[in-house]
């Protein structure tokens, strides 16, 4: 995978369609965050995608547990 195309759930993030406050801003920071890395040595955008997902799907999740 390139280092300046990062993996699809990336590129299809839309911090704005988000419910929760904090998965936007979680989303805006991955965003910004993940160019920073990508062309690190042994940076696995695949792993960052993953742990970015999973994170927003949790802080999505909170929001139904109030």
């Amino acid at each position: 995978m390139s280092a300046k195309h990062p993996p699809e759930f990336l590129q299809g993030l839309q911090p704005e369609t988000l419910k929760t406050a904090a998965a936007r801003r979680f989303a805006d920071f991955c965003l910004q965050d993940f160019p920073t890395h990508a062309k690190a040595e042994g940076f696995d955008p695949q792993v960052y995608a993953d742990a970015a997902s999973l994170v927003i799907a949790r802080l999505e999740a909170t929001r139904h547990m109030e």
